[in-house]
């Protein structure tokens, strides 16, 4: 009698579910977007969960995920509006745990913002395991509330958050260049002959900077000949941008926001840009010369925090935003003069950033938020173009 042996296939493990929470501003969507597309090449299940303000909805309209809007609003010391804000958390948590129940959630992790405490606060009620990610230095008061309930803190830059793990910044795909200059170039109807100055204020716009450019331009129009301008302005900025450009007569693109960030960057020969986390780390992974103008109105001056450890590199240079349009056309408009005409500092300016090439850390995210047993952390860890 003939005997027919069987193997026994050991059980598939379900994938994992992660939940990814991280909104109210387009820098902490971005990475919650990367975190998520590393994630999802791990076999990883995500969800997101964001705020209800418009920019979380317009960066996440073409994502993949399945995506929640959680009920938190920002802290605020105002009687009533933190009254408001204790009443939200507390929801917004409930909410969480009545997910994690649902979904099986193996992991929160949290990218900052005001929905990331309440997600992470849910997360350890129930004993689900949670990561923070943050982004500046120092760190904001999003993530300094949140850190208590967190079992693992990952930064991208050296910060004030106790036992922080130091990795790179994780980037989207969407936002590295991957064609050539002149497709790029095309993807925006820009001309291929022309050099291109990216004018951009991340994803809301700058009115500083939308003002100071044009105004340049009309006093200095020499200096933009052989240049066409892609300006990202901001959705509510569109037209009066258009006009100002119009007025200054330079060749301009006039966009509110795009999701093909990667093109911007790969069309551009200079850019004039502020000095969020994820806009310091597109520039470096695109090795685009740039201005920064950090946004003027933070005392804790993140975003030139932010910003020198490429400018240290010789990547990038500091510009004050004076908030004034007069003080700005005589400080800043004086560098982005110089930029324009200097082909040779420009050159050396990406050279620097391609001789120093950073690494995403979408991936390393991936790693602590599917390890059961967190990977050690590093001896000596260094962040990216430093």
């Amino acid at each position: 009698m003939q005997v027919q042996l069987y193997t026994m296939q050991p059980p598939q493990q379900p994938p994992p579910n992660v939940l990814i929470a991280g909104g109210g501003s387009g820098g902490h969507v971005a990475p919650a977007i990367a975190a998520a597309q590393s994630l999802s090449g791990e076999g990883a299940s995500v969800i997101l969960a964001h705020s209800d303000r418009k920019i979380d909805m317009e960066m996440l309209c073409d994502s993949p995920f399945d995506g929640i809007v959680l009920p938190a609003v920002p802290f605020s010391i105002n009687p009533l509006r933190f009254i408001r804000f204790c009443a939200r958390f507390l929801r917004a948590s409930k909410k969480i745990r009545s997910i994690i129940k649902e979904r099986n959630i193996t992991c929160v992790l949290a990218t900052g913002g005001f929905v990331a405490a309440p997600a992470l606060h849910g997360a350890r009620k129930i004993g689900c395991k949670t990561v923070l990610l943050n982004l500046d230095n120092p760190a904001g008061k999003a993530n300094k509330l949140a850190v208590r309930w967190a079992d693992v803190v990952l930064s991208t830059v050296e910060c004030d958050l106790l036992g922080a793990i130091l990795i790179p910044p994780p980037l989207r795909k969407c936002v590295i260049s991957d064609s050539l200059v002149v497709a790029c170039k095309k993807k925006f109807g820009l001309n291929p002959n022309r050099m291109t100055l990216l004018v951009t204020g991340a994803s809301q716009g700058a009115s500083t900077i939308n003002a100071l450019l044009p105004e340049l331009a009309k006093k200095n129009a020499p200096c933009f000949h052989g240049w066409e301008i892609l300006h990202i302005a901001g959705t509510t900025h569109i037209a009066e941008v258009e006009q100002a450009w119009k007025e200054a007569n330079v060749p301009c693109k006039v966009l509110g926001f795009t999701h093909s960030m990667g093109d911007a960057w790969g069309a551009a020969d200079l850019a004039i840009t502020r000095g969020g986390a994820n806009t310091i780390a597109e520039i470096a992974m695109n090795a685009i010369p740039t201005i920064v103008m950090p946004y003027p109105y933070h005392e804790d001056e993140h975003q030139r925090s932010n910003a020198t450890p490429l400018e240290r590199l010789g990547g990038v240079v500091i510009a004050t935003d004076h908030k004034e349009l007069a003080l700005n056309l005589d400080d800043a408009g004086s560098i982005i003069l110089q930029l324009l005409k200097e082909h040779h500092q420009r050159f050396t300016m990406r050279q620097a950033m391609l001789e120093n090439p950073p690494i995403n850390g979408a991936d390393a995210i991936a790693t602590f938020c599917l390890n059961p047993q967190n990977p050690p952390k590093p001896q000596n860890p260094k962040t990216p173009y430093k």
